[in-house]
């Protein structure tokens, strides 16, 4: 599902532009049409206004779009556009989305944007929602009664920290059926004792979910006891993580799941863990902060593990720090192209002014891309000095001497980091599966339609590896293909690790 990008969001993805030069490329551009009354349907004017903004600004519309591609792409056009006319908000979403998802890339798209309803008076009592006279003493107390006759499912759950804290026991009458009821939380809209979830367990083992969101909306979901029985995993609503009884090997879960934590730690005497869950720039300060905590382990452990696994992406600056410890010969990287169009320009020039007093250099860095983009409208100009830019060290760290990189479902920039990274000879890719494929097409930004209901958003910039070397739709392969049963990806990677001599 797409997110919204925020302003900070859409900062983020556009600080990823690197240097570039070469002989522009023309942009294609709608074919001039004669003055037609103005679109009343509100949805049509939604609809146009997606449309025509990718058409103009989208940087993969050539690729995309070819002399192959352009009839389908016309037929799916017309088609959604008349079903435009009278769907609901909820069927346009649907609608609009369908149409993005032509261009497969995850840096163009559409997403609502909330509503926002008039201040009512409240009237009457407050919603009765589903409860149960459960306490984390009467629960812990069935628990214990139970013993070993306790089915996987019941016990005190996580989610999302201590955001929730859930007992699950028995539904009283239905015995393949389970409860979850709120024990702790943090959450205001929910109190003790209110029924977070219901649980049924299928025929082939798998559990089906009626999951209330934090508003107390109802979503029907599958679900799975996972890592034997340590996690629970809602689709689409994340992991639950067992608290009572206690998980043998809590780190276990960790190294198992990817958390949205920061860290940097030992797993042994040879090797360390960094988990870095993006690159956003809030990331910047924490992260050197970080390497500067653990300079001295830094520098004498042979071995070091950097989890970018499910890492969104963000800006290019974030990851400098780790640059040093894997460099072992210069780096090579192919800039970009930046597709020159009004809008473009006015959404680029929005960021680096908000950028001006943070990162004056990086407002100066935009302002002139800007200023060779307007002299240039309608065509694809270079983003920097250089096709390729060489990035050389003075000084080649001895430690750490070996670094895995776990890659599942890195993003954007977490890719970009990934072509530099892959460039060491200390460095080796690791993986169940490759990562996002979300590059080639990148530095974003985004308008609101005419409604104020959605905002679309698109990539301005283009790779100058392309067409040869692409990174999107496939991504990038891992070196080493770790099992697809694996349970502990950061320990396999410790222990290939650890095997090697040197």
């Amino acid at each position: 599902m797409k997110r919204l990008l925020s302003s900070a969001a859409l900062a983020a993805l556009i600080l990823a532009a690197t240097a570039c030069q070469g002989t522009p490329s023309s942009a294609a551009a709608a074919a001039p049409q004669a003055a037609a009354p103005a679109e009343t349907n509100i949805n049509l004017q939604d609809f146009d206004f997606v449309t025509s903004k990718m058409r103009a600004n989208y940087a993969g519309w050539d690729s995309k779009v070819t002399d192959e591609t352009r009839p389908a792409l016309d037929a799916l056009t017309a088609g959604l556009r008349t079903e435009a006319a009278d769907a609901s908000p909820e069927e346009l979403t649907a609608l609009l989305q369908e149409w993005m998802a032509f261009f497969d890339d995850g840096h163009a798209g559409v997403s609502p944007l909330a509503a926002e309803a008039p201040a009512a008076e409240p009237s009457g009592p407050p919603p009765a929602y589903p409860s149960l006279d459960w306490t984390e003493a009467s629960v812990r107390a069935q628990l214990k009664t139970l013993g070993k006759s306790r089915d996987p499912l019941e016990g005190i759950w996580q989610i999302d920290g201590d955001r929730y804290r859930i007992g699950v026991l028995r539904t009283p009458g239905k015995p393949e059926a389970f409860s979850a009821a709120v024990l702790t939380t943090t959450s205001e809209s929910w109190a003790p004792g209110q029924v977070k979830a219901e649980l049924t367990r299928k025929e082939d083992g798998a559990l089906a979910v009626l999951f209330r969101s934090g508003d107390h909306s109802e979503h029907l979901v599958g679900g799975n006891l996972l890592l034997g029985g340590a996690v629970i995993g809602v689709e689409g609503w994340g992991n639950w993580v067992r608290e009572v009884p206690a998980i043998p090997d809590p780190g276990m879960v960790e190294r198992a799941l990817p958390t949205g934590t920061l860290f940097l730690k030992p797993l042994s005497d040879e090797t360390m863990w960094l988990r870095i869950p993006d690159f956003d720039d809030s990331r910047a300060q924490p992260l050197k902060d970080l390497l500067a905590e653990h300079e001295a382990e830094l520098a004498s452990y042979p071995n070091l593990i950097i989890d970018l696994r499910e890492n969104g992406g963000g800006s290019d600056h974030v990851y400098a720090p780790l640059t040093p410890l894997l460099y072992s010969r210069p780096i090579y990287t192919v800039g970009v192209e930046m597709r020159a169009s009004e809008d473009n320009i006015a959404l680029r020039k929005g960021i680096a002014d908000e950028l001006r007093t943070e990162a004056p250099d990086v407002a100066a860095y935009l302002d002139n891309q800007n200023a060779r983009m307007a002299a240039n409208i309608g065509t694809f100009v270079p983003g920097g000095d250089d096709l390729v830019s060489i990035e050389r060290l003075e000084k080649l760290l001895p430690f750490p001497k070996r670094v895995a990189v776990l890659v599942d479902d890195a993003a954007s920039t977490g890719e970009q980091f990934l072509l530099e990274a892959r460039q060491s000879r200390k460095v080796t890719l690791f993986g169940k599966e490759n990562s996002a494929g979300v590059l080639d097409f990148a530095n974003v930004v985004g308008m609101q339609t005419p409604s104020g209901r959605y905002q679309v958003y698109w990539a301005t910039s283009r790779s100058m590896r392309l067409p040869d070397d692409p990174v999107d739709p496939d991504g990038i392969a891992p070196d080493i293909r770790i099992p697809a049963d694996e349970a502990d990806p950061v320990a396999y990677a410790q222990r290939w690790l650890e095997r090697l001599v040197d």
